[in-house]
């Protein structure tokens, strides 16, 4: 199945359909997207969140608690990283 998910922006995230950002979920890292979520908007918070059962929500929030405070530089790389991987372009497959 194919799913065209185009990422300028993290912050974009919050504007993708619920199976687009089911399939962010799916091909990110619980590691990089809790990183990543730690310096989202609010929206792009609970648009993920709201697409996650809450067993995997309430692990996720326990893990960003966990971590605790990060420098805002080290949260941007891992939302680069994830932007990379969904941006237009040869060779970055967008298939299930």
């Amino acid at each position: 199945m194919f799913i065209p998910i185009h990422l300028s922006t993290f912050g974009d995230i919050a504007n993708l359909d619920d199976d687009q950002v089911k399939e962010i979920i799916a091909r990110v890292g619980r590691d990089d997207l809790t990183v990543a979520l730690k310096a989202a908007s609010e929206p792009v918070k609970d648009k993920v969140l709201g697409n996650m059962s809450e067993e995997e929500r309430h692990a996720l929030t326990q893990y960003m608690e966990y971590l605790g405070p990060m420098l805002l530089t080290e949260v941007e790389v891992v939302q680069l990283q994830i932007i990379n991987k969904f941006k237009d372009g040869p060779g970055n497959d967008k298939f299930v």
